[in-house]
């Protein structure tokens, strides 16, 4: 299979960096208003709240496999056998299932809750993007450390489904604010070095670009790809920020 140089498709200079980044949001944000336009619908209709409360158990298999999710869909988008379309069909998918397990939590959490928790997690999210731009610091020795945290909180969260418990929830959330806070940072930095062909596809190894004693990068599709995949990334870090600030803050309808 011919090698794709990430150099060479998208240049070295700082125009090239932010037309990249820019693409990045573009993507992410159409993800995050497909996601409030259907818990929207589906939250007016009643159709997704009359189904989950007919079967409760099956909201929190939706909710807590949000965050298997975060693990599986990284390696699909970024695998070369994934086209661009299928990146893009697979990512929008997710964005739609998402909306409608949310439309649940509009009926679930007041309305000042959820609104505060948006606007939380948007600052949480820009503050820690902003460092992860702006750092010298290499944060790809924290990959592995926010990838086994990640797994530990997948873990206790079926744990939660079977077990419930107010400390545990609260645990939960404290731990997503952290995890998903140091993975914003993490995310923009390596979409900053995957630009040039120093990035990885997801933490622990895949796909890795030239330069850093790495093997050459080998996708079959350019910078859309590449942008979808960034997308993909940090629409699961503001999701989930989102969700772990409505587990430590947000206020239940009475």
């Amino acid at each position: 299979m011919p090698t794709y140089d990430a150099t060479a498709a998208f240049g070295t200079d700082a125009i090239a960096e932010r037309d990249f980044l820019r693409q990045v949001f573009a993507w992410m944000f159409l993800a995050l208003a497909l996601t409030t336009g259907v818990a929207v619908l589906f939250h007016q209709s009643n159709a997704a709240l009359n189904y989950f409360s007919a079967h409760p158990t099956l909201f929190y298999v939706a909710l807590f496999a949000q965050l298997g999710f975060v693990i599986a869909l990284r390696p699909i988008v970024a695998s070369q056998r994934v086209s661009v379309q299928a990146a893009a069909l697979v990512f929008f998918l997710y964005a739609a299932l998402t909306g409608v397990v949310f439309s649940i939590l509009l009926d679930v959490y007041t309305t000042k809750s959820v609104v505060g928790a948006f606007g939380g997690a948007c600052g949480v999210f820009a503050g820690m993007a902003l460092w992860g731009y702006t750092t010298k610091s290499d944060l790809t020795r924290f990959g592995p450390i926010l990838f086994g945290a990640l797994i530990g909180m997948v873990v206790a969260s079926v744990v939660f489904i079977f077990t419930g418990g107010g400390v545990l929830n609260l645990l939960i959330g404290f731990a997503g604010v952290i995890i998903f806070s140091g993975l914003t940072a993490y995310d923009i930095q390596n979409l900053k070095q995957m630009r040039i062909g120093r990035g990885r596809f997801g933490f622990g190894g895949g796909f890795r670009g030239r330069g850093g004693g790495g093997q050459p990068l080998t996708v079959g599709a350019g910078s859309e790809k590449f942008a979808i995949y960034g997308a993909l990334m940090l629409y699961l870090d503001f999701i989930n920020l989102f969700i772990s600030l409505l587990r430590i803050f947000g206020g239940a309808r009475r």
